[in-house]
């Protein structure tokens, strides 16, 4: 008989992804034969961790921080995302080639516009933070045509430094209440440490969304913040999270899932799990 496809999700640390239980509703749903692990790689071997798993038979991974820099070094061949964002969050292995891959703009793309109901074109568009998890979604948001896009960081040169790359605009965090803004984006990790970025919530004031790319069972100190402000919509991340998958999944086996169901129970576990973590603590 024949042996599932192995697959994984690769990074440090790694214990909190959701994405084994998404790919394992994804490859329920479609028939699909495999099996999706969560594996810690050091933080300075990366490359020699994912060759390993090459080599023991994985046919791909999904990659996340702090190693989209690294798997794109790692890859072969980029696709044209992947080479536009300068960073990879798929790979896949065929034989002796590594194929790498950026899913995680059009991800957000898609939950945004379809799940939310957003409309990219023509909107003003704020987004916080410069990192990898950022480089992934400028490219797939300048192709729906916004009015412009503007990014600030904590670190202006880095900020800087990624708007010239993309012929966006780079603020610093004072100048962000100067402007109006349809679409928020909280790029950075200040939600892992349950803080807010250095904005006032004046700057929702007339937001249509704002969108947390960190994923969690309650409302992230974002949201929370983005909620007070007056943003029309919020949002954590856990949709793109999803999207971002269904697209690595259709570069792995050649089908796409229906994301919807899988959106409400990933859902479900999340509050599940928050549900018994407050029982326990009682």
């Amino acid at each position: 008989m024949k042996q599932p496809d192995k697959y994984a999700v690769v990074g440090n640390p790694i214990t909190h992804s959701k994405s084994p239980d998404i790919h394992r509703l994804f490859a329920q749903q479609t028939r699909q034969s495999i099996t999706y692990e969560r594996l810690e790689a050091p933080i300075d071997g990366f490359e020699e961790f994912a060759l390993g798993l090459r080599e023991a038979g994985y046919r791909g991974l999904n990659v996340t921080i702090p190693f989209k820099l690294d798997a794109a070094k790692l890859a072969d061949r980029l696709t044209p995302r992947a080479r536009l964002a300068g960073a990879v969050n798929t790979l896949k292995f065929d034989g002796d080639a590594i194929t790498g891959d950026n899913t995680d703009g059009i991800g957000f793309v898609r939950d945004i516009s379809q799940r939310l109901k957003f409309r990219i074109e023509d909107s003003a568009i704020l987004v916080l933070g410069a990192g990898g998890g950022v480089r992934g979604l400028i490219g797939s948001l300048l192709e729906e045509k916004p009015k412009w896009i503007a990014v600030a960081n904590r670190t202006h040169d880095r900020a800087q430094e990624l708007a010239d790359e993309f012929g966006v605009l780079a603020l610093s965090f004072d100048e962000v209440p100067a402007e109006h803004f349809d679409l928020v984006i909280n790029g950075t990790a200040t939600s892992l440490s349950h803080t807010t970025p250095p904005i006032d919530a004046e700057t929702f004031d007339d937001c249509t969304l704002a969108y947390d790319l960190l994923y969690a069972p309650a409302p992230t100190p974002f949201m929370q913040l983005a909620s007070r402000g007056g943003a029309r919509k919020v949002s954590d991340g856990l949709g793109m999270l999803i999207e971002q998958a269904a697209e690595s999944f259709h570069l792995w086996r050649g089908v796409r899932p229906d994301t919807t169901p899988v959106f409400k129970e990933l859902r479900r576990l999340l509050n599940a799990e928050a549900a018994s973590e407050g029982a326990a603590a009682r």
